[in-house]
C-alpha cells in the first residue's frame, strides 16, 4: 500500500504517536541524563578548585613574598591543577565551554570579586581563572580533561537504535490494532453493495472486537429480514400472475367492445408490475458468476425489443465479463423499457471496450432526467415523471439496473450529452 493511501489513516496516526512517545521520552532522558552529568562533573570540579586554592594559599602564607613565584614556577607541572603568576601567558581560545562561565560565575561570589576567565586550547584544555590569593592575584590554571563529559556518539548510536527497534514496534502495534477495521470496512463496502459479507473474525482491542460482533450481527439481521423480503415479495408477485391471467382470458373471451381494449391494457400494466416486482426480489440475490459475452447479450435483448416494434441502432461489438447473464439481460431490458417510456427515439445502444473495463450506454433524444433528480431516481419505488401512476411503471426500473451495476463491482451515470439527448452509461469489469 502506497503512502499516499495511508495518509491520515489510524494505522499511520497510531504509528506516528507511539513513534513520538518514544522519541520525546529519549530526547528527554538524554537530555536529562547529559544535565545530570554536567552538574555533577561541575560540582567535582569547584570542589577540587576550592581544594587547590587553599592548598596554595596555604603554601604561599608561610612563604616570604620574594621566594613565592620561584614556588610557583617549581610546581608548573603540564596536566596538573597550579598558580601562575600573572606574567604568565596562555595560548587563549575565544570561546569558553559553559562550564567555565559557571565556574567563574560560582567562585566570583565565593571570593567576592568577578573572576575572570579564559580558555586553553593548547596540547590539554585548560582553564585559566584570575583569582586573588592573600595581597596578589594570579592565575589558576585547571585541567578540564577529565571533566569534561564524553562523547555523545555512542550514546546517540544506541538511541538511533532503541529508535529504530521502537519504529518498528510501532507499526506492528499499529497493523495488528487497525487490521481488524479494515476487514470491517471491507466488509461493509460488501454491504454496501448488496452482497452479504462473510463473518469478520473478531480480533484486536475488546472495543474492536465488539464491533465486529456487533456488525456480524447487524449483517446476518439484514440478511435474514431481505430474505424474508424476497421471498415476500416473490411470493405474492407470483401469486398475483395467475389471477390476472385468469382475468386476462376471460376478458378476451367476452364479445369484443370499446371497454375490451382498456381492460386489456390494464391487465398487461398489472403484468407489467408483478414482473417488476419480481425482478427487484430477484435482483438482491446473489448469483454465481462466470464468464459472459455482452455482445450476445445485448443481442438477444434488442431481439426481443424489436419484435414489440421498438427500433434501436447497434453496431455488433463483442466483449466478455464475469457476470451474470439473466442480471446483464434485465439492467439492459429495464434501460431500454425506461426508454421507450419516456424518452424519443432514435435510440442507440453502444458497447467500448476500455483498459479493464466495458462502458455500456443506451442514448435516446428524450429529455431524461434533471441532474437534481438522478440520484433520487436511483431509489426503489421513486416516480418521477409528472404522469405518475398512468404510465404502467412501479419505480422499480432504475433501482434494479443500480442494484445489479453494484453486484458487478461496475458504476452508473446519467449524461446529457452535447449532441442531445439523454444517455445512461454503465461501466463494468472486464474479463482479465
Amino acid at each position: 500500500m502506497s503512502l499516499p493511501v495511508l495518509r491520515g489513516t489510524l494505522f499511520i496516526r497510531l504509528a506516528a504517536l507511539v513513534v513520538m512517545a518514544v522519541l520525546a521520552s529519549q530526547v528527554f532522558t538524554l537530555w536529562l541524563g547529559v544535565k545530570q552529568k554536567n552538574t555533577l562533573l561541575a560540582g567535582q570540579l569547584y570542589a577540587q578548585v576550592v581544594d587547590t586554592l587553599a592548598d596554595y594559599e596555604g603554601a604561599l602564607a608561610r612563604l616570604p613574598a620574594a621566594q613565592r613565584a620561584p614556588f610557583l614556577l617549581t610546581n608548573n607541572h603540564a596536566g596538573l591543577p597550579r598558580l601562575l603568576p600573572l606574567s604568565a601567558a596562555a595560548q587563549v581560545h575565544s570561546r569558553v565551554p559553559p562550564m567555565g562561565h559557571d565556574l567563574a560565575g560560582q567562585l566570583s561570589d565565593a571570593l567576592g570579586e568577578p573572576v575572570h576567565v579564559q580558555f586553553s586550547r593548547g596540547e590539554r584544555q585548560e582553564l585559566w581563572l584570575r583569582v586573588p590569593v592573600l595581597d596578589s592575584h594570579y592565575w589558576l590554571v585547571m585541567p578540564l580533561t577529565r571533566f569534561l563529559p564524553p562523547s555523545l556518539r555512542p550514546t546517540l548510536q544506541a538511541a538511533g537504535l532503541v529508535a529504530l527497534l521502537s519504529l518498528l514496534a510501532a507499526f506492528a502495534l499499529a497493523w495488528r490494532t487497525t487490521r481488524p477495521l479494515t476487514q470491517l470496512v471491507a466488509a461493509t463496502r460488501q454491504l454496501e453493495a448488496g452482497r452479504t459479507p462473510p463473518p469478520v473474525v473478531p480480533s484486536g482491542p475488546r472495543e474492536v472486537r465488539l464491533l465486529i460482533e456487533r456488525f456480524n450481527g447487524m449483517a446476518q439481521a439484514l440478511d435474514k429480514a431481505a430474505s424474508e423480503r424476497r421471498l415476500m415479495l416473490a411470493g405474492l408477485s407470483h401469486d398475483l400472475r395467475t389471477p390476472l391471467t385468469r382475468l386476462k382470458l376471460a376478458v378476451e373471451m367476452l364479445s369484443p367492445d370499446e371497454d375490451s381494449a382498456g381492460m386489456l391494457s390494464d391487465i398487461d400494466e398489472l403484468s407489467h408490475i408483478v414482473s417488476q416486482f419480481i425482478d427487484f426480489a430477484r435482483s438482491e440475490e446473489t448469483r454465481p458468476m462466470q464468464e459472459v459475452a455482452l455482445g450476445g447479450v445485448i443481442d438477444s435483448v434488442l431481439s426481443r425489443f424489436a419484435r414489440d416494434g421498438m427500433a434501436v441502432h447497434w453496431q455488433h461489438c463483442d466483449a466478455s465479463l464475469q457476470g451474470d447473464a439473466l442480471s446483464l439481460q434485465r439492467l439492459l431490458s429495464n434501460l431500454l423499457e425506461n426508454a421507450r417510456r419516456y424518452g424519443r427515439p432514435p435510440f442507440t445502444v453502444s458497447l467500448q471496450p476500455g483498459a479493464g473495463e466495458l462502458v455500456l450506454r443506451v442514448h435516446d433524444s428524450g429529455e431524461g432526467i434533471a441532474p437534481d433528480l438522478q440520484q433520487a431516481a436511483l431509489a426503489p419505488f421513486e416516480r418521477l415523471a409528472a404522469h405518475r401512476g398512468t404510465d404502467g411503471g412501479s419505480g422499480l426500473g432504475l433501482a434494479i439496473v443500480q442494484r445489479i451495476v453494484q453486484q458487478h463491482g461496475g458504476r452508473l451515470q446519467f449524461a446529457h450529452p452535447p449532441g442531445g439527448g439523454f444517455e445512461v452509461a454503465v461501466w463494468l469489469p472486464a474479463a482479465a
